[in-house]
């Protein structure tokens, strides 16, 4: 299989477990503190690797003790190729700070460090090096310009370009046309196109709004339990979540984009692939840790089949 290149953060998760998020100005005690590695572009490169396809990535680290524990992971899937992974002198290795309820709901605070030196010449060094790839997949814990410059230079050559926009900026209109798969939860949605979404019909909307600036094959919005909504210039169906017991859902959304990256390179069409990856990120609720729970392919077969979709 051809690779995917992902171009993204590598972070150390620092997670506190709590009965309840606490509100502004709150301290409450936790119950448990656990260290994972972590960070949007690891999270999604090890999902991609364990779903049996090579995955490239693109990333920088800071020259400190963090780096090790941010690289633990990537080291040791057999899928993962770490050649454009390089070292920022005197800027600290990204971390997030995560609080998980008991409900298994989050929030996350991030200080991205090195991920913010990220830049055009990385994009440039991977292109020159690997050929063949069959889809981009990046996130929004790098600097903007650097996002922007990989979409138009993967699109010029005719790789399937998949944008996650986490953390939601307002972008700049120009980017969409180098975009064929949008894929923002319902919050990110919203700040993309300035609308409060509370219902599956403002999903559509602020879909067709997106489209209509330039995506150019689906806005796919994850929705957590309520599951996905695809939208293309011709067709919105709404796809259900599977049901599990979730522990923790800080790096589902990064299961289902390398889900969807790695079902979309295998020929799947759209819908498909997105009941592929609420598979991926379905499992990925049942265990704790963003990468700890990131499925390996033979389980999310399993999985589908004994849901009878196979």
């Amino acid at each position: 299989m051809p690779p995917i290149c992902i171009i993204g953060s590598i972070h150390v998760d620092f997670i506190i477990r709590v009965p309840r998020i606490p509100s502004i100005g709150e301290t409450i005690l936790g119950e448990g503190f656990e260290i994972h590695p972590g960070g949007k572009g690891a999270n999604q490169c090890i999902g991609v690797a364990r779903l049996g396809v090579r995955a490239s990535l693109v990333s920088r680290v800071g020259n400190d003790f963090l780096a090790d524990m941010a690289l633990k992971n990537l080291k040791t899937e057999d899928n993962v190729v770490l050649d454009y992974v390089s070292t920022v002198e005197g800027v600290h290795t990204g971390v997030a700070f995560i609080l998980v309820d008991s409900s298994g709901d989050n929030i996350i605070a991030v200080a991205p460090g090195a991920d913010m030196y990220v830049s055009r010449s990385d994009v440039d060094k991977v292109l020159k090096s690997i050929h063949g790839f069959k889809a981009l997949l990046v996130q929004l814990e790098i600097p903007l310009d650097t996002v922007a410059y990989a979409l138009e230079k993967f699109h010029e050559k005719d790789v399937l370009t998949i944008l996650n926009p986490a953390p939601a900026v307002v972008l700049h209109e120009s980017i969409y046309k180098y975009v064929d798969v949008l894929t923002p939860n319902s919050t990110e949605l919203g700040i993309l196109v300035g609308l409060d979404i509370g219902s599956l019909d403002d999903v559509i909307h602020a879909s067709r709004k997106l489209l209509k600036a330039g995506v150019r094959i689906a806005v796919v919005t994850t929705l957590g339990a309520n599951g996905a909504v695809v939208v293309t210039r011709n067709r919105v169906v709404h796809l259900p979540a599977f049901k599990v017991k979730a522990i923790d859902t800080t790096g589902a959304g990064d299961a289902f984009n390398a889900g969807l990256a790695v079902a979309l390179t295998e020929g799947m069409g759209i819908i498909d692939a997105v009941l592929f990856a609420n598979a991926v990120a379905a499992l990925s609720t049942t265990k704790m840790g963003a990468q700890e729970g990131l499925p390996r392919r033979d389980d999310v077969e399993d999985f589908i089949k004994r849901h009878g979709l196979s």
